[in-house]
């Protein structure tokens, strides 16, 4: 009997091996989601100058409208997983639509009142997104969904690279930024939900998902504290990540002397530095062996790269910049996998949890930032950003030699 078993066995693992690694259009138009998302978050920090210009705001203010986006993924954090569940397989779609609607509003809204109620609404899309694709690409390929969440971020990071750089044009040229803002990623949306509504719609994340969690991992409706370890260390990430994202256009320009177009398309560096390790998310994962092993390297070059940043001139500081992102790169999409792994029995809930964590660290890490900026000096604050990596670096030491 057992040899009658075997082959069968052998033939199940290998289709779960290639179900994980294969790339179905599914899966594409998730990439794409996130595309999408990675333009518009990318797009704030380089609009963000332009907004406090146009409005006379100080920093602390100008960073109120990235809060509303946090704000939207606090409340998908606390309501997702029951709104998932019913809009079913039309969640993906409404996500996509609010993202994109969110971001014309805020686009084509001159006061105060329209521009924070479009980021409120481009909050909810993108909070949407970021609780329902790694939380569908962890159903679709039967893993714990590190590389795939890596691939989804890598082009996430891609596209966000273009957008500092259409709006860096468009601002050297007087063309504004509104359209370079909105445009392409509703353009994207549009084709999206037009040309692969089928693949879309069949893309519904699964309440649970057959697993083996580890030690310590959740198995109820409460999660267990290795779930609540890692999200405290995603709160950590993203807050490094997004402090950069926002501020590093005006850093450039108030600290380093570019000028309003240069500073928005150099601030791209940050992002190109992401795209490039999250490219390489699924080898460099697979050699690295253990997330934390990884983790303290990539925080050590991130760290590097601040340094880099903070003391160099000009032309320097760009490739310092560029640096910091290719550490930062990786520390979300594995903290995530390990987060969502952690309770891979209740993934959606898993996943709004950790949209939780990222509304966390948004709405606190780059406000912070900007009323330091205000109270002291925009080159002094900017020194939150690795200061919360050192504590990520110290936390993912510790669980290294104590897993040793």
């Amino acid at each position: 009997m057992d040899t009658d078993r075997a082959p069968d066995e052998g033939t199940q693992r290998a289709r779960a091996s290639d179900t994980t690694s294969r790339r179905t259009a599914g899966t594409l138009a998730l990439y794409a989601m996130f595309g999408c998302l990675g333009y518009l978050l990318a797009s704030f920090g380089s609009i963000l100058p332009e907004l406090r210009e146009e409005r006379g705001l100080p920093r602390a203010e100008a960073a109120l409208y990235p809060s509303a986006f946090a704000l939207g993924l606090v409340v998908i954090g606390l309501i997702g997983p029951r709104l998932a569940e019913r809009l079913g397989r039309y969640a993906l779609p409404t996500a996509l639509t609010a993202l994109v609607g969110g971001a014309a509003l805020l686009a084509a809204a001159g006061g105060r009142l329209g521009t924070a109620a479009g980021a409120l609404i481009f909050g909810l899309g993108g909070a949407g997104l970021v609780q329902l694709v790694p939380a569908a690409l962890r159903a679709a390929h039967h893993g714990d969904g590190t590389v795939q969440i890596g691939e989804a971020n890598a082009v996430a990071s891609a596209a966000s690279v273009l957008s500092p750089i259409l709006i860096g044009a468009a601002l050297a040229h007087d063309l504004g930024w509104h359209t370079a803002f909105v445009l392409p990623p509703l353009t994207a949306a549009a084709l999206l939900l037009l040309l692969a509504r089928t693949s879309i719609h069949t893309l519904t994340p699964s309440k649970t998902t057959p697993a083996d969690p580890p030690a310590g991992a959740a198995v109820g409706g409460g999660g267990g504290w290795v779930f609540w370890g890692w999200w405290g260390d995603l709160v950590l990430a993203v807050g490094v990540e997004f402090c950069m994202v926002f501020w590093a256009a005006d850093f450039l320009g108030s600290v380093k002397g570019f000028g309003a177009g240069s500073a928005a398309t150099l601030s791209a560096a940050f992002v190109l530095g992401m795209a490039v390790g999250r490219a390489a998310a699924g080898p460099v994962v697979r050699v690295a062996g253990r997330p934390e092993r990884l983790l303290v390297v990539a925080a050590f070059v991130g760290i590097a790269g601040f340094a880099v940043l903070w003391t160099s001139p000009a032309p320097v500081a760009v490739g310092g910049l560029l640096l910091a992102g290719l550490g930062v790169a990786l520390l979300y999409p594995v903290i995530l996998g390990q987060a969502l792994a952690a309770w891979a029995s209740q993934p959606v809930r898993a996943a709004a949890r950790c949209a939780l964590a990222s509304g966390v660290a948004i709405g606190v890490a780059p406000p912070l930032l900007g009323t330091l900026a205000d109270l002291t000096t925009l080159r002094a604050a900017v020194l939150v950003a690795p200061a919360l990596l050192t504590v990520l670096l110290v936390r993912c030491g510790w669980r290294l030699r104590a897993t040793a």
